[in-house]
């Protein structure tokens, strides 16, 4: 870092910290008696959500749901979805950075998740909890800019939701145009994070623009482009084609030339979103959306903590990576709504396709040093590549990962206060996907030919795994609920869903290096497996109002996930490679039910809502690879739990301070042991692969956030706000896998967050800090074990590494609006 940047740094550091803290110090000496005015999107009001597809109030809806205003979440400088999530209860994700956010929906409610926090591959089962961006099922990292609202809904949704709602669903709705009037904004913001050499920015425009009195046209874009903190010291240098570079030239013989990378997990995302609204009469409706995000990923924003090959330790903000580790992405969204009053009911339609991918490189070096060679004792599969002669171990992992899909969702939802109100629903999904990684050894092929190796020893490619595999799904769906409002104080409501799913997975495996050599092993046929589903999955739901303002509930309701094809090699008569016990060719659907009872209430200055529940998990898919050819698959699970409490409230404390919160209590575990199958039907065997009783991964028995907005009407008409926030998180399971190279128990956290924010007639400015006490906040591991080190192989890296929560980062963000 220069001595320039330095300077620089520390001014924009001294200067904000001040800020706060004696803007803080100011605000408690002011007068509480001055009047207040309201403040957008702070103030307890009522909040209309949509989760039942009509427009309802949130204390109304007997279940137990969250909403999170666009206004809150820009007020309280929410930028992405690990940081909203921490808003709320009995919600967790692992947080990697916005590289590890891009491979997989991560997102767990009430702790239905058993897979490893931790993983750079795509998983070949969807999610647990499904995402919704407007009423398209998609999950994409979107900005948190332009938003409407948050909705996030607690336990299995499959009536309405449908496939890969077992732990809840997530709906991002979007701001429509306005056709009453021009108005528009202008963000920025610059910050800087402990250990970067460099700054954050963000900077955001939106318009919305009246075409006629029934036309409206709305716009936003803008970029954000984080400075990396993380530094990769012993990265091999390479040539113009990705070769690590020998010293001396020395291709036979010469060690790694290192270099020393700093920041390197920078982030780079563009995005954009244009819709057109128009509303030609009180009965009809139309929104024409696009949206559009690209990102580009430096590396990870993860640590090492274990030794490297020479015995030593990383710094605080260091990975033992000797590869760069880039990664990009990319998604596309187009959708077309409908809504037409026909008097009774109001007929709906959702017509949508999506675009979504990323690609990355892992350095898998470390992997293959941790795979023990029988014949060699001491020495790791680096060892099969040279035979100890190579010097410059380097494999990296290239992965893909692409989605696209059309969807339409048809509904007629009943109209007015009926004694009986109805949903009626159709919906069809065609999707088609793919993923894919190649693993190569770089340089071995320059070094073999300058070893005088046999031709006949490898094969001629460097690549040592390449993995495909092309899936193509349909589903289609009919649905409803039914609510009997049996009296002024009693409703029941009960639903249905009957879905017809199909799904063709065509995959193949293979070792090129080995493939024409005089092993020649490394080939496995192509398969293409189809799996079909069908049936019905129910709710029902009791509530009594105690009072015009509390209401008791309980719920119980189904849950679904749809099984698939993992096209393994397996067994067949005659078989002499690749045996795999026969359930590897396929993996079944899980399911759960859902118990609930919940108890929701409301006056002048409190809300809240309390509810327990029971969670019985059937069949829980878990991902692994087969025990012969380490392919990937899903492999079912007998049976989990999860059961706990949910309490969420806002309480106006006085007219100028709101204390908001939440606090989860979560016990989710394996109720029988796991057991894999590792023989064949020559030679059955079965392996004990995670014991009843172990957590379930990824969520904490207990979780808490809170947060205290102040907020003060100054003598020029400004509004000045304060906030603190706070997120603790309990003691968590990494894996609920008995392995040592994966079992390992996460540390309690607490992040502290501070703001404070002007507010004038069109402008607003804040100061915040974020993670104010630096805490490492690790969410998920890759073990010292998993990864590791090896100096025998001449591999003096270390591919450990730890997810961190972003570290401590001050900023300042101003909005202009017109």
């Amino acid at each position: 870092m220069t001595a320039k940047k330095q300077i620089n740094r520390k001014i924009l550091t001294t200067a904000i910290t001040t800020a706060i803290f004696a803007s803080t110090q100011t605000s408690m000496a002011l007068a509480q008696d001055q009047t207040m005015e309201a403040v957008e999107g702070l103030a307890l009001e009522e909040v209309i959500v949509t989760a039942t597809r009509r427009d309802q109030n949130l204390q109304d809806i007997p279940f137990n749901i969250s909403s999170v205003s666009g206004d809150y979440i820009a007020r309280a400088n929410i930028t992405d979805a690990n940081e909203l999530m921490r808003e709320i209860p009995g919600v967790t994700v692992p947080d990697g950075g916005a590289r590890a956010a891009e491979t997989n929906a991560s997102v767990m409610i009430r702790g239905i998740n058993i897979d490893p926090n931790s993983t750079d591959r795509t998983y070949l089962s969807a999610p647990t909890v499904s995402v919704y961006v407007g009423d398209t099922p998609m999950y994409a990292n979107f900005m948190l800019r332009d938003l409407e609202r948050v909705e996030v809904l607690r336990g299995p949704q499959a009536t309405l939701y449908g496939s890969g709602s077992l732990g809840g669903t997530v709906r991002y709705i979007m701001n429509r145009p306005n056709p009453d009037a021009f108005d528009g904004s202008v963000f920025g913001e610059l910050s800087t994070t402990d250990g970067s050499g460099g700054y954050n920015w963000n900077a955001d425009v939106m318009l919305n623009i009246p075409i006629t009195e029934t036309l409206a046209f709305r716009v936003n874009g803008g970029r954000l482009d984080n400075a990396g903190v993380v530094d990769y010291p012993n990265v091999y240098k390479t040539d113009a084609n990705g070769i690590p570079v020998p010293a001396g030239g020395d291709v036979l013989n010469g060690d790694p030339v290192y270099e020393d990378i700093e920041d390197i997990d920078s982030v780079e995302v563009n995005y954009a979103r244009a819709s057109l609204g128009w509303t030609p009469n009180e009965d009809f409706s139309s929104l024409l959306s696009f949206q559009w995000q690209e990102g580009d990923f430096g590396g990870r924003r993860q640590v090492t903590t274990a030794l490297n090959g020479y015995g030593e330790p990383y710094g605080k903000y260091e990975h033992g990576a000797v590869i760069e580790e880039p990664a990009s992405n990319h998604a596309t969204l187009y959708a077309l709504e409908m809504d037409y009053d026909v008097g009774f009911a109001t007929l709906s339609s959702s017509t949508s396709y999506y675009d979504r991918g990323f690609e990355s490189t892992s350095d898998n070096t470390g992997f293959y040093a941790a795979q023990e060679v029988a014949f060699a004792p001491g020495h790791s599969w680096l060892y099969y590549y040279g035979y100890g002669g190579f010097r410059r171990p380097a494999i990296p992992a290239y992965r893909t990962a692409n989605e696209d899909a059309w969807v339409q969702e048809f509904r007629l939802v009943s109209n007015g206060d009926n004694s009986i109100d109805w949903v009626l629903g159709l919906y069809y999904l065609d999707q088609k996907g793919d993923a894919n990684q190649l693993t190569t050894v770089l340089g071995f092929q320059p070094w073999r030919d300058a070893s005088g190796w046999a031709n006949d020893f490898y094969g001629p490619s460097n690549d040592t795994f390449v993995w495909t595999y092309d899936t193509k799904f349909k589903d289609a769906a009919v649905f409803g609920e039914v609510t009997f409002n049996l009296s002024e104080s009693v409703d029941l409501t009960v639903g249905g869903r009957y879905f017809d799913n199909k799904n063709t997975v065509t995959s193949q495996t293979l070792l090129p290096i080995w493939i024409g050599s005089i092993y020649d092993f490394g080939e496995a046929p192509e398969t293409t497996t189809t799996e079909k589903d069908s049936g019905w999955l129910f709710k029902g739901n009791l509530a009594w109002h105690l009072s015009e303002s509390q209401m008791l509930y309980g719920t119980i309701s189904e849950g679904y996930r749809r099984g698939g094809a993992n096209a393994s090699p397996v067994w067949y008569e005659g078989c002499v490679r690749y045996c795999n016990d026969p359930s590897y060719s396929t993996f079944q659907s899980d399911s759960v039910v859902n118990y609930e009872i919940g108890l929701k209430g409301s006056s002048d200055r409190l809300t809240y809502t309390i509810s327990g529940f029971y969670i019985d998990w059937s069949d829980p898919q878990l991902n692994t690879a087969t025990p012969s050819g380490a392919f990937y698959a899903v492999v079912n699970g007998p049976e989990a739990s999860s059961k706990g409490i949910d309490l969420e409230m806002s309480w106006a404390i006085t007219d100028a301070l709101i204390l908001r919160g939440g606090y989860a209590y979560v016990d989710a575990k394996l109720d029988k042991d796991l057991y894999v199958p590792i023989g064949n039907p020559d030679d059955p065997a079965e392996r004990l692969e995670a014991s009843a009783g172990n957590q379930l991964p990824g969520t904490p028995k207990n979780s808490l956030n809170l947060s205290l907005t102040h907020t003060t009407s100054l003598a020029n008409g400004l509004q000045w706000l304060n906030r603190g926030s706070l997120y603790y998180q309990g003691k968590s399971e990494n894996s609920v896998l008995n392995t040592p190279d994966w079992n390992a128990t996460l540390d309690a956290f607490s992040l502290w967050n501070f703001s404070t924010t002007l507010i004038g007639e069109k402008w607003s400015a804040s100061l915040y800090i974020k993670n104010a006490f630096n805490e490492e906040g690790s969410t998920a591991v890759f073990k010292d074990g998993y990864f590791v080190t090896r100096p025998e192989d001449y591999y003096y890296g270390q591919g450990q590494k730890t997810f961190i929560a972003q570290p401590r980062t001050i900023g300042i963000s101003a909005k202009y609006w017109f």
